[in-house]
């Protein structure tokens, strides 16, 4: 099971020294992967509802800074050396798959192997109408992107007829010197199977309803794997991300499992490991000195425990 830390690069005090230090300090204690997540802007008033809040309200506000993961994959892959750059989720009906494709592949190169594309099919409403973008058949419009994707990285000239995208035989190198895993988000049904069908891994993410913590998480992976069963897929060869916070405290919280006391995170971490979690995305929300302050003491009080 791989660790990896998400990067402050959204929310109240977010900024380009932050986000840089707090990478190459995560580097440096020797996690396996640093992670981002995408939004375009925050409406003033918004009238999507974010599914992963017991309100539907949205955490975010319009004075928070976000910056764009694609173009510090290209600004960390630089600055690193060793870690994972991957994005827990980007989405990319916002962006064209011609151009996404061939800036993902050029920043790949200068950081082979160290690409996790998680990508989803998108929440909020504003955003697809600001860029253009259908809303309504978001989830087919990222199954035929995923397409698009790997034709463009298969190395040899390609032309591609879809419904929503479409190009005349063309060269698209360079290619990626390694394929880029596309780890896909959401949480209803639909999206599992979508995950199970096209994907090389899900992104864990239960709502109301599905449950909490790892009890709702298990859940979910139960139904997950009927579909990899379904569309013959080796259960070996596909990821389980699971993101959380991480928070040192007296006392464990089951509906956020890596909270509590090291023991606490520790035995929490084994029962994600027993599920066949293969990476863990940890959030720690609060200043970069809070996160490397919390990431060392996972490094020291929790990984020896595991």
């Amino acid at each position: 099971m791989e660790f990896g830390v998400q990067l402050p690069s959204a929310g109240a005090g977010a900024g380009a020294s932050s986000i840089l230090e707090t990478a190459l300090a995560v580097e440096r204690l020797g996690f396996d992967a640093v992670w981002l997540f995408d939004h375009l802007f925050t409406p003033v008033g918004i009238e999507s509802k974010y599914p992963y809040s017991g309100d539907g309200g949205y955490p975010m506000s319009p004075d928070d800074p976000f910056f764009d993961p694609v173009a510090l994959f290209g600004v960390l892959a630089g600055a690193t050396s060793r870690v994972k750059l991957c994005t827990g989720v980007l989405i990319p009906a916002y962006r064209n798959p011609v151009v996404l494709g061939k800036m993902l592949a050029s920043i790949e190169n200068f950081a082979p192997g160290r690409m996790v594309l998680g990508a989803g099919a998108g929440w909020m409403k504003e955003e697809f109408d600001a860029v253009g973008v259908g809303y309504e058949r978001r989830g087919a419009r990222l199954e035929e992107y995923v397409a698009a994707l790997r034709t463009i990285w298969s190395g040899s000239p390609s032309s591609f007829e879809g419904e929503f995208y479409s190009w005349t035989e063309a060269g698209f190198l360079p290619a990626p010197t390694a394929p880029i895993p596309i780890v896909i988000g959401g949480h209803v049904d639909r999206a599992l199977d979508r995950a199970a069908r096209i994907g090389d891994g899900w992104a864990i993410a239960t709502t109301r309803g599905q449950g909490r913590g790892i009890a709702g998480a298990t859940s979910r992976v139960d139904y997950l794997r009927g579909r990899l069963d379904a569309h013959g897929r080796d259960q070996d060869d596909f990821d389980l991300v699971y993101q959380s916070a991480l928070w040192f405290s007296d006392h464990p919280n089951e509906k956020l499992p890596l909270t509590g006391p090291p023991d606490a995170i520790a035995a929490s971490l084994k029962q994600l490991q027993d599920l066949g979690v293969t990476m863990v995305d940890l959030a720690v929300f609060g200043p970069a000195a809070l996160i490397v302050e919390t990431a060392q003491r996972f490094v020291e009080e929790v990984r020896p425990l595991l």
